[in-house]
């Protein structure tokens, strides 16, 4: 948890849940309604003070990495709040204050979880997308020299409308708490990394169709009427 997203949203969409005020796009922003670990997404990043919208993998790729990316096994798509400042992956992207977001909604299955169980569909009730609290790390290919940018959802302990649903929940931030998310030192970011008020979020039950990855369209997040 958080393992399959929704980021189904336009320039614009990203720009108002981030408070980017005037920028031209930058990068196509085709829909993609079911998103999976170690494809591409946007996040939200300061560079130089300035928020950016950038395309990022969704699965970090420590800086220290030093085999090729092929060789990477263990997954880092989710970074837990509770341990974030230790584990070696994330400990220097957390002391850097290399934070982001991740403007998305999210895909969960009922626990337990079997097979060809359909997911539900959340997403915020007022706003088109919640803010997922990330970190984020740049690695350089070795034999390459490409840099790619990758990313990390943060998760913590469910509230209550999601402890129906699963263990974990994403750290969801407000629009009054990015200026602190962005620029605050690490330990006043820490206290950030809790449950959002249950009322921010809301769900619909959808089709198995978003089981396979590779599916994707608006039937992803139509509800299913089964």
């Amino acid at each position: 948890m958080c393992g399959r997203g929704d980021q189904s949203l336009t320039w614009g969409d990203i720009c108002e849940l981030s408070g980017i005020i005037g920028a031209k796009p930058g990068t196509n922003l085709e829909p993609r309604y079911n998103v999976a670990p170690t494809t591409t997404v946007h996040i939200v990043r300061e560079v130089d003070g300035k928020r950016r919208i950038e395309k990022a993998r969704w699965d970090l790729v420590p800086s220290w990495w030093k085999q090729p990316l092929s060789e990477k096994k263990f997954s880092t798509h989710n970074a837990k709040a509770e341990t974030i400042t230790e584990k070696a992956t994330f400990r220097t992207p957390w002391k850097r204050s290399q934070r982001c977001i991740i403007p998305m909604n999210f895909f969960e299955w009922r626990r337990p979880r079997k097979k060809g169980d359909p997911p539900y569909h959340i997403f915020p009730t007022k706003e088109p997308a919640f803010r997922i609290a990330g970190l984020w790390d740049e690695w350089k290919d070795r034999e390459t020299g490409e840099v790619i940018l990758s990313c990390t959802a943060i998760t913590c302990e469910p509230n209550d409308f999601m402890s129906s649903l699963h263990d974990r929940m994403p750290v969801i931030l407000g629009a009054d708490q990015l200026d602190d998310w962005f620029q605050a030192p690490p330990e006043i970011a820490h206290d950030m990394l809790k449950p959002c008020p249950s009322d921010w979020m809301t769900a619909n039950r959808v089709s198995a169709y978003v089981n396979n990855s590779r599916n994707q369209g608006p039937e992803c997040v139509e509800p299913d009427e089964d």
